[in-house]
């Protein structure tokens, strides 16, 4: 997390015993553009999932391909 807010990223971590679904729901009706969800496999492999809410669209990406985006998209992130 440290690292994302050194990046300008705004961060948010929100409790683990919530469904995942519930929180994108909350998130997409506090109008979030875009969301970064680090679950066991992530943390594994090193990479967090974006997905770009009210469009559906999801990948996964690195921690340098996401400090790229900061750098080109920093008002989404």
């Amino acid at each position: 997390m440290a690292r994302l807010k050194q990046l300008g990223i705004r961060v948010e971590l929100h409790n683990p015993d919530q469904r995942i679904s519930k929180i994108i729901r909350e998130l997409a009706r506090r109008r979030v553009p875009l969301v970064a969800i680090v679950g066991e496999q992530e943390a594994i492999h090193q990479t967090l999932n974006l997905r770009r809410l009210g469009g559906g669209e999801q990948q996964e990406i690195n921690l340098a391909q996401l400090e790229q985006l900061a750098q080109v998209m920093p008002k989404a992130l």
